[in-house]
């Protein structure tokens, strides 16, 4: 089982990324959404094309639900160096992990939204 303090850093990114998803105002979700277009732009089109009463709690919802992605990022990360891996292998997958978090996050902020 792995310890907390094996993963602080992952645990402090996830409880700023959790305050700054609303204090950022969703400009945090807006970056995260253009991090993941490729997957969301064909069928959603750019935030600038979007309209209604929904775009803005979607944008800081989304901002809000990646801050998860630290912990398991540090718990996928902390794995892999338990099972030899180098640091460079860590870090993509750790930032692997981030953008995978990202597009749950908008896909959930997509949904809850009715898109």
């Amino acid at each position: 089982m792995t310890r907390l303090a094996d993963i602080k850093v992952s645990l402090i990114a996830f409880a700023a990324t959790a305050a700054l998803g609303l204090l950022s105002m969703g400009a945090l979700g807006a970056a995260l959404y253009y991090a993941v277009y490729p997957v969301f732009g064909p069928r959603f089109g750019g935030l600038g094309d979007w309209d209604g009463d929904w775009v803005w709690p979607a944008t800081i919802a989304a901002g809000m639900l990646w801050s998860p992605s630290f912990v398991a990022a540090g718990l996928f990360g902390r794995r892999l160096a338990r099972a030899g891996a180098g640091r460079l292998l860590r870090g993509a997958a750790y930032a692997g992990v981030l953008w995978l978090g990202a597009a749950c996050a908008w896909a959930i902020a997509l949904a809850g939204s009715g898109r």
